[in-house]
């Protein structure tokens, strides 16, 4: 998990996830990477903001996000050459409520 293009001015952050070991997908590794992250952010960070930049066939990844919040605001239309081929991807952010 990582938090990444810290802006301390807009007080915001994005936030990724990348589990490379298939064998551990869809075990909640994610999940509690994600809460611990947002949480972090948040709390200790006091950001006003996280945003998460997902491929829009990535359904795990997007089915994670919204899970904890995240709403989609954005797509980037042929965003990322992949196989010869474009897809677009999508932005989501989660907005600090306290």
């Amino acid at each position: 998990i990582d938090l990444f293009d810290f802006d301390p001015k807009n007080s915001r952050a994005g936030v990724g996830i990348v589990i490379s070991n298939e064998a551990k997908r869809n075990s909640g590794i994610g999940s509690e990477a994600l809460e611990l992250v947002i949480h972090y952010a948040f709390n200790q960070l006091q950001l006003h903001q996280l945003y998460a930049n997902i491929g829009s066939k990535n359904d795990n990844s997007i089915s994670l996000f919204t899970k904890f919040g995240f709403e989609k605001i954005g797509i980037k239309k042929d965003w990322n050459k992949i196989n010869h081929q474009y897809e677009d991807e999508l932005l989501f952010q989660l907005i600090n409520q306290h």
